[in-house]
This record gives structure tokens, sequence and C-alpha cells, in this order.
């Protein structure tokens, strides 16, 4: 593939999905922003194109060649990927950063007034993808496998598939939101010098929640959902 300033980023991480850890190190939103240029996307982390594209470059023919493996998968794969790996990874990782948020804020939050901002916006994160969540495992992921030629009891409730995913990328602007509020907040999920080791370990597992976000709203912004309203349409 041969990127250039214009190429939306979405297609680079699809065509070469090694660009996604490098994206993560610059901040270049790939999943909910994935439509964006290439230079729109470095303007607003405040990346040099160039640079980018010269460390784009940098990397081996071996992996630049290799392409997204999900855009061949059957679509229940992906869904049994999605949940059983990213819904589960995002409920287990909420389960530990809650209590340590609600411990590091008791403790130090007097002094540091970001800490119950924090806080507060962890709780509002867990509720939205308590909820986003469920009505896919209940709603949108049965109608796709339907769809799709799978198996389930649930009846295809929808007349067109595309208002549910509609209903989900929402969803995914207000994680994202949350995401970079909660970077603005906490220097960039930077603990201060004199932070305790529980909260060096709330911002390390944040960091590691907000990576696994990034991938799994890649997958369903950039290949689910993209390919299940392809299916839907082509389908009698």
């Amino acid at each position: 593939m041969h990127i250039q300033p214009e190429t939306p980023v979405r297609e680079i991480v699809l065509d070469a999905p090694f660009a996604i850890p490098l994206f993560e190190q610059h901040g270049i939103d790939y999943c909910c922003g994935g439509a964006q240029s290439l230079e729109q996307a470095c303007q607003r982390s405040g990346v040099p194109v160039s640079a980018l594209l010269d460390q784009l470059a940098s990397l081996t023919h071996e992996e630049a060649t290799t392409p997204e493996p999900w855009l061949a998968e059957p679509l229940p794969s992906v869904i049994d990927h999605i949940v059983d790996h990213h819904h589960a990874y995002a409920r287990q990782q909420l389960a530990t950063i809650l209590p340590l948020s609600e411990k590091v804020t008791a403790r130090h939050g007097r002094l540091h007034p970001e800490l119950p901002q924090i806080d507060e916006h962890l709780r509002h994160l867990d509720t939205e993808l308590s909820h986003h969540f469920l009505c896919e495992e209940n709603i949108l992921f049965p109608a796709i496998r339907r769809r799709a030629g799978g198996h389930t009891l649930l009846p295809d409730v929808f007349g067109n598939i595309a208002q549910p995913i509609a209903r989900m990328l929402l969803d995914h602007e207000q994680t994202g939101d949350e995401l970079r509020t909660l970077r603005a907040i906490s220097n960039e999920l930077q603990p201060p010098a004199d932070a305790c080791t529980s909260w060096r370990a709330l911002y390390k597992a944040l960091r590691d929640l907000e990576a696994d976000l990034h991938r799994h709203i890649h997958l369903e912004n950039n290949i689910l959902f993209p390919r299940a309203q392809q299916r839907a349409q082509e389908a009698p």
C-alpha cells in the first residue's frame, strides 16, 4: 500500500495493521476517526505528517504487506472475538479500575481535584459500556449472525440493520469523548512524581483499557459493521 497524506486512516490500518501501535504512540484516532485523512489526523494530534510517513515507511516490508486478518473471517467469528476478548477484557479491567479509582480519590482527592473528576468520568464510562455491550450481545449481534447465516433463536426485528448500527456508532463516539476527557484531566494519564503505587496502577490500567477499546472500536466501526451492512444489502 502506498500511503499518502490524503489516505484515510481507516484504509491504512485495514491494509497495514502494523500501523496501529504507531498510531497509538502518537495519539492518532484510527477507530472513531477512521474516515479522516492521515494529514488531518496528524494535525489534530500535533504530529508532523512527514515524520509519521517516514516512520511508516521504515517498518519492514513483511509487516507492511500483512493485511487485517479479520477482513477474511466469517462475521460470527468476528463477533465471537469481540465478545469473548474485547467485551470480557473491558468488564474485567473496569472491575479492577473502579475500586482503584475510589481508593486513590479517597486518599489523594483533597489535594488533587482532578481525581474526583476522573472517578466520575470512569463511572460514566462503565455505565455507558455496560449498556452498550448488552445491546450488542442481545440485539445487534444476534441480528448480524442471522443475516450472515448463523443460528440464533432470536428473531431479526430490524427492517434495516443500519438503524441499530448507527446507534452503536454514536455510542462509540461517546466512548471516544470520555477517553479524551480522561486524558485531558489526567495529564495524558501520566501520574505525578509523588503518586503512590495505587495511583500509578490506576493510570496503567486505564492506558491498557484505552488501547484495547481503540482496537475494539476499530474492529466494529471499520470491519464488522461495514461488512454486516454489505451482507444485509446482498441478502434476499
